[in-house]
């Protein structure tokens, strides 16, 4: 398979290099195990997930799998005319993360990156420009899923990174907003270990998957969807109250609802 994988690659690579025209679908896909901290006052309390790194030709996609297998059930409940209970039911034996977020690079155009998030009952979107981490490659090495990967650091969107990657698969992309490298990234944890990607599976995706936006996004800036899921963590009333929809909020125990925010990416101090 790790030979099948590195012929296929060389073969795209060969054929995007004399035709733009190639669809922006999906031929390899990387699952990653994920360990994350959802409080900063817990940081040995983890949480686990399973992600995905859809890659194509010209752009790719990183998400939840377990997230992104509750929203395709949901969707195909609703779309047969079902309703929000029958949905429910189908779902509940999934382990649920709550990771909604869906990270494209060079997405909708080249040099771009578009990311995705839900907030209570609503989706946002922003797009900004697709940033590299400005490595530090290292000597030392160790085999990941059968590659030689060799180790590299970088201070990147408020946090400090160690990355593996391998050359044998030659794909700047990686984890989350993690690229730059020259070859795929395996592995991926920051200096509090609050975050840590470490790859699973790499599989030839025997049929493409399209990589594209369908549903419905509300346009924001990074700044204000950073704000909202802030606000939705450290005090949730205030989140309910803010939805047109609803009028009143009552809660029996009010504490419970409320917890210091964390977020992969640390946000720029606020400029006066």
């Amino acid at each position: 398979m790790k030979r099948t994988i590195i012929l296929f690659f060389l073969l795209v690579s060969e054929l995007n290099s004399f035709s733009q025209n190639l669809s922006d679908s999906a031929y390899i896909q990387v699952t990653y195990k994920e360990d994350f901290a959802r409080s900063p006052d817990s940081p040995k309390k983890m949480e686990f997930d399973e992600m995905v790194l859809n890659i194509g030709n010209l752009c790719s996609e990183f998400y939840s799998k377990r997230e992104n297998q509750i929203q395709h059930i949901r969707d195909s409940v609703f779309a047969l005319g079902g309703d929000i209970s029958q949905a429910a039911s189908l779902v509940a034996d999934i382990p649920r993360s709550y990771q909604y977020y869906h990270v494209y690079k060079n997405y909708p155009s080249e040099g771009m990156l578009t990311y995705t998030d839900k907030v209570l009952f609503d989706s946002y979107r922003y797009e900004e420009p697709l940033e590299k981490p400005l490595w530090n490659l290292l000597s030392e090495r160790k085999d990941i899923q059968g590659y030689s990967c060799q180790k590299a650091l970088a201070a990147f969107k408020g946090r400090k990174w160690t990355a593996w990657y391998t050359t044998e698969i030659p794909i700047s992309d990686g984890p989350w907003k993690l690229s730059g490298l020259p070859g795929l990234i395996l592995d991926a944890v920051d200096s509090d270990s609050l975050y840590h990607f470490y790859c699973v599976g790499i599989r030839q995706l025997k049929e493409s998957i399209p990589i594209n936006i369908k549903r419905k996004f509300i346009k924001c800036s990074k700044q204000e969807l950073y704000g909202k899921r802030k606000q939705l963590d450290e005090d949730l009333v205030a989140s309910l109250k803010s939805m047109p929809h609803i009028t009143n909020v009552i809660m029996k125990d009010p504490e419970k609802t409320t917890k210091k925010y964390i977020d992969m990416e640390v946000p720029e101090p606020t400029k006066k």
